[in-house]
């Protein structure tokens, strides 16, 4: 099944987001930090409506940024997802093996 794959990495000052599709890159952006706590909720529910395929995101973190993306999306976590795309949380390093 196709999908469109995406990747939300904390960083100090924001986030990097990576889209894929079918191993192909689609959208790369570094984003600010926030000014909103469902910006990246609502982020990943327009990329629904504006893409036909289903959305898995991954929200990408280790040691060092599980600390930003804490405060980056504090009410973000008891959600995991919506209507349009699907979340999970993934260990840097488990990702870093699948490349």
């Amino acid at each position: 099944m196709r999908e469109l794959r995406v990747l939300v990495i904390p960083t100090r000052t924001g986030a990097m987001l990576r889209a894929t599709e079918g191993g192909l890159s689609v959208l790369r952006a570094k984003l600010p930090m926030p000014w909103h706590a469902e910006a990246v909720p609502k982020l990943l529910d327009a990329l629904g409506l504006w893409h036909p395929l289903p959305i898995r995101a991954a929200l990408v973190v280790d040691a060092e940024s599980g600390i930003y993306a804490t405060r980056l999306y504090p009410d973000w976590f008891p959600d995991f997802g919506g209507g349009l795309y699907e979340l999970e949380v993934v260990d840097r390093r488990r990702e870093r093996g699948r490349r």
